[in-house]
């Protein structure tokens, strides 16, 4: 397991909105602050952004599938990621999972919730929805420990939280709740017993969707 590449993004205009999403400043190393990556820029600071979500990472094996999608190369940090991570996925990442690399300590905090920019950012009506319905949407870490990060460093996993649910569940969770659970019944248990490790809004989220509550207006557009 490495960090393969490691990038920051500026803030950039597009037709009806600003967005600092494709991260194309690479680095070979990078200081490392509480809310994230020195000079990295953040466009919607309601959405993005702050404890929570201080660092976004995705997985380098994602890439291929979202190139046969979109039919186009895609570098590292076009979808949005300043870590492109070698050998950790959504399906074997966990919420509340810590990772060293270098002198830096992360706590996966939370998977990324897609919205309608990535579909316009990249020119392809749908692409949001196929990354909700994959669920390889990434994961935003928290900061525990300060420092620099180095392209090519190995990642140690200091913890594996015991209660074992990965980005890909809790996504599937989320998109399709009660399919899921009929499939794995105990995902519920496992989301109650993550507590403040995983923000309130998920849990919120999650019961709406299992009651028909869920305002999902808006992922009719993605």
């Amino acid at each position: 397991m490495r960090l393969q590449s490691l990038q920051i993004g500026y803030i950039k205009d597009y037709r009806d909105f600003k967005s600092a999403f494709i991260k194309d400043i690479y680095l070979n190393y990078a200081k490392v602050e509480t809310l994230g990556i020195k000079e990295n820029e953040i466009a919607d600071n309601k959405h993005h952004g702050g404890i929570n979500k201080a660092i976004f990472a995705n997985s380098c094996e994602n890439y291929p599938i979202w190139e046969k999608l979109l039919n186009k190369k895609l570098n590292f940090g076009m979808m949005g990621e300043n870590l492109s991570l070698q050998g950790l996925h959504e399906s074997n990442v966990c919420v509340g999972d810590i990772h060293k690399i270098d002198n830096v300590i992360l706590q996966v905090s939370e998977p990324r919730k897609p919205c309608i920019k990535i579909s316009l950012i990249h020119h392809f009506k749908g692409f949001t929805q196929e990354i909700f319905k994959s669920g390889l949407s990434g994961w935003y870490y928290r900061v525990l420990e300060t420092g620099e990060l180095h392209t090519q460093s190995k990642i140690t996993i200091l913890e594996r939280n015991k209660e074992n649910l990965s980005i890909l569940e809790l996504n599937s969770l989320f998109f399709n709740p009660k399919n899921t659970l009929k499939q794995n019944p105990n995902l519920l248990t496992k989301l109650a017993n993550l507590d403040t490790l995983l923000a309130p809004n998920w849990h919120e989220c999650i019961q709406k969707r299992l009651n028909n509550t869920y305002d999902t207006s808006y992922m009719q557009k993605l």
